[in-house]
């Protein structure tokens, strides 16, 4: 195998987040609005926190990422947790790659650094660290990739814990509005760029079913009061949030209907 290396992403290698998240579609216009999304995101972060990326390469070449930021960061989290890391993703796409030890790498490399007082935790001791398994079906389950890797099952998130005893995260109550009647809400998070882009696939599903219903797609980021209003449901369709994904086309479909048709 080729020389494993793993590097922080700053302003002169940030570019190959996206060439690893978005290999093979970096010149598709809805991926590249959503890459600018991100950019602008990561370059807010790198400002603030030093890094919230880690890139696995072989060769030079990159081939896994790892993202996390500071649970204090996220401004749609209530009362957030001082001192915990939430790992949002480990992503690592090519076949080539894959068992070479690059996201193994990445756990390490980050639990490593938090055993310290990291600089993105502005030299406070990290408590605890936090992931939510998300498979893309592409590798190994990720809360079997997590779990080899010493996370555990709590509060339902994994967990890996550093310096300090595990509290579980507070989420925001569900509190729809009159305003929520006879509109659809879409959250999408910049942290990636496909977010935004199936954001904008299941605005045009919603359009293509009912053209009159207005549909607003709402960056958590930038309008966190509204993600906590709606509890943070991704979509929020007539007051209903929907529990069923674009891929459940049939489900998802049916669902849509019956929220939309319940008031008439």
């Amino acid at each position: 195998m080729g020389t494993l290396t793993v590097k922080d992403i700053d302003e002169s290698n940030i570019d190959d987040a996206f060439r690893v998240c978005s290999h093979g579609k970096l010149d598709k216009p809805l991926q590249m609005e959503g890459m600018e999304l991100r950019r602008r995101w990561l370059r807010k972060m790198i400002r603030d926190y030093g890094t919230c990326v880690k890139v696995a390469y072989i060769d030079e070449k990159p081939v896994a990422q790892l993202q996390f930021y500071p649970e204090e960061a996220v401004p749609f989290v209530p009362r957030q947790r001082e001192g915990v890391i939430l790992l949002q993703c480990v992503y690592n796409p090519f076949e080539e790659a894959r068992g070479k030890g690059a996201s193994t790498s990445l756990v390490k490399s980050l639990i490593e650094e938090c055993r310290t007082s990291p600089k993105f935790l502005k030299g406070r001791e990290c408590l605890f660290m936090t992931a939510e398994p998300f498979n893309t079906g592409e590798d190994i389950p990720m809360e079997r990739f997590y779990t080899m890797n010493g996370f555990e099952e709590m509060g339902g998130e994994m967990v890996y814990k550093i310096k300090g005893a595990y509290a579980p995260p507070t989420k925001p109550a569900w509190s729809p509005e009159n305003k929520d009647r006879g509109t659809a809400t879409i959250l999408f998070n910049p942290t990636c760029e496909y977010s935004y882009t199936f954001a904008t696939r299941v605005r045009d599903t919603i359009e293509n079913l009912y053209s009159a219903l207005p549909v607003e797609l709402i960056n958590q980021w930038e309008k966190p009061e509204t993600s906590m209003r709606l509890a943070n449901h991704w979509l929020v369709v007539n007051g209903t949030p929907i529990k069923s994904g674009l891929k459940e086309s049939e489900a998802f479909t049916q669902e849509i209907r019956q929220a939309v048709e319940k008031s008439r």
